[in-house]
């Protein structure tokens, strides 16, 4: 029986290109909103795992360079991948202004295509829902197996959006941030969350104002975020060849932990 359909979603016939890169005045605005130096929620768990790893360790979506750049001062072997050719470009910004050189990659994250093997692969901050296909998922799983050495961990952070599962996509403002050159940058997202096929539907509305609040530009941009259950988690890390699987945390959000088998 196929899933039923969204009375709201079912409306929604735009053309948008779903879950586009983090160009423009979003990487823009995700610097100004997300400032480098602050500190992921899970970030302790991810600095323990990376200090214990025995070989270099690779960041799926390293973004700006949060966390990534403190690892990398610390002097942890850390290297990111990320497909914003923009957001990298902020990220080397950063590492120059410290005094920093870090190896980051610019490609997908799902599935994974790099040269090189890891003792680890992280994945913080839930980046790994802008997956939103379940066979992608599946062969981004067994891409992340490949890469790893025997032995190696596999550690993402995810989460169920229940919060947002009584939204009617009305606009909201999500963040705000003021970019060094002075503009304003100001992001309104709307939400609606389809329950049956587990996709989390984001509208934003990204906008740039001048410092007299003038509006300069304005791009509309659509996300789908796959939400998985911990169970769920597990058996794609299973799937993959993962063993020893376990997931820390709630229910609502969690780290899904595996071991490439030596």
């Amino acid at each position: 029986m196929a899933d039923p359909v969204d009375p709201v979603l079912s409306r929604l016939r735009d053309r948008l290109e779903v879950n586009p890169p983090y160009s423009g005045i979003v990487a823009e605005g995700y610097d100004a909103w997300l400032p480098v130096d602050d500190q992921l929620d899970d970030e302790p768990y991810y600095r323990r795992l990376v200090e214990q790893a025995d070989g270099p360790v690779l960041e799926l979506g390293c973004g700006t360079g949060r966390p990534l750049l403190r690892w990398v001062a610390a002097g942890l072997d850390v290297e990111g991948v990320e497909g914003s050719a923009d957001m990298l470009a902020i990220l080397r910004r950063h590492a120059a202004e410290r005094g920093l050189s870090p190896t980051v990659h610019h490609g997908d994250i799902a599935p994974l295509d790099l040269e090189g093997t890891y003792a680890a692969i992280v994945c913080p901050a839930g980046t790994f829902t802008l997956v939103d296909d379940a066979d992608r998922a599946g062969a981004a799983l067994a891409s992340y197996h490949e890469h790893l050495r025997p032995g190696g961990t596999l550690a993402m952070t995810l989460y169920v959006p229940e919060d947002d599962f009584g939204e009617e996509l009305g606009w909201r403002i999500r963040r705000t941030g003021t970019t060094g050159e002075g503009s304003t940058i100001v992001v309104h997202e709307a939400i609606r969350c389809d329950r049956a096929t587990q996709l989390q539907v984001v509208y934003n509305r990204v906008e740039r104002y001048d410092p007299d609040g003038l509006l300069q530009e304005t791009w509309l941009r659509r996300l789908q975020l796959r939400w998985w259950t911990r169970h769920q988690a597990e058996a794609l890390y299973a799937d993959a060849g993962f063993d020893q699987v376990r997931s820390h945390g709630t229910d609502a959000v969690w780290i899904t932990v595996g071991r490439r088998s030596t």
